[in-house]
């Protein structure tokens, strides 16, 4: 049977609400995780960790902001790519919601263990793993609202 144009184009935006709330908050942790490589990656920063760490050089510290920032940003990143090629097929199983909440929960616990109260950028991305950590296990729900509103 062949769709209408207006199912067609309920079809093609079924997802878009879902899609553009979860892809915000995962951008907004890679703002702050780039905010926060920025933030270490400066001389003082630099001068402070050689006090710490007197053996260590430039390319030790460099690495180390590098591998945290890309520790920051692998699970947003994941989460918006896989997302995104596959929502409009798969849609969002419990089964996704399961893992990807796991992941994003155990993320939020890692940055909550990193102890970096003296920022306001620690505090800014334990919020926003919050955020999407309620945000992933009610995607689903997201999808059911959109559609229950006229003219979306």
């Amino acid at each position: 049977m062949k769709k209408t144009p207006v199912q067609q184009k309920t079809d093609r935006n079924r997802h878009k609400r879902q899609l553009t709330v979860l892809l915000s908050f995962c951008a907004a942790l890679i703002v702050v995780a780039t905010l926060e490589a920025l933030i270490m990656a400066n001389p003082e920063a630099y001068r402070f960790w050689l006090t710490l760490y007197p053996e260590g050089n430039t390319a030790d510290y460099s690495s180390i902001v590098l591998s945290l920032f890309l520790l920051d940003i692998v699970i947003p990143v994941s989460l918006s790519l896989y997302t995104f090629i596959s929502i409009k097929k798969l849609g969002t199983p419990p089964l996704y919601r399961l893992i990807w909440g796991a992941i994003v929960f155990l993320a939020g616990v890692r940055r909550l263990l990193m102890f970096q109260t003296q920022s306001i950028l620690w505090y800014l991305a334990l919020v926003l793993w919050a955020i999407l950590f309620l945000v992933v296990i009610n995607i689903h729900r997201l999808e059911a609202e959109a559609a229950a509103v006229p003219g979306t």
